[in-house]
């Protein structure tokens, strides 16, 4: 009676996740749609309270530029400081189902 209880228990753990990152590595492009550089770019689980580190130091990306990075895959917020000191942000890009990143001049845009 006991192996019968187990056997729906044993199945479930062996059972892939309902839910996930379906296989993503957390791989994103970011391509610079605006007319001046991108100087830092975070991408944190955390959001605003814990930025992490700057994903494009020691350099920038140039306007028209494109970069591969890898960050947390599921959801995260993401913040962009242009060389002019002005930023912009957006909470809950989902970075498996939209792995492509635009600066835009007045924005963030996150798509396939």
């Amino acid at each position: 009676m006991r192996a019968l209880l187990l056997l729906p228990l044993l199945a479930a753990c062996a059972a892939p996740p309902s839910e996930g990152t379906g296989g993503c590595d957390g791989r994103i492009q970011v391509r610079n749609a605006a007319p001046i550089a991108v100087e830092q770019l975070y991408v944190s689980s955390a959001g605003p309270s814990d930025w992490g580190r700057d994903h494009l130091a020691p350099a920038t990306l140039a306007s028209g530029a494109a970069r591969s990075v890898v960050v947390r895959p599921g959801l995260n917020a993401v913040r962009v400081v242009f060389v002019n000191g002005r930023a912009a942000e957006m909470a809950g890009m989902d970075v498996c189902a939209n792995p492509i990143l635009t600066v835009q001049p007045n924005g963030l845009q996150a798509g396939r």
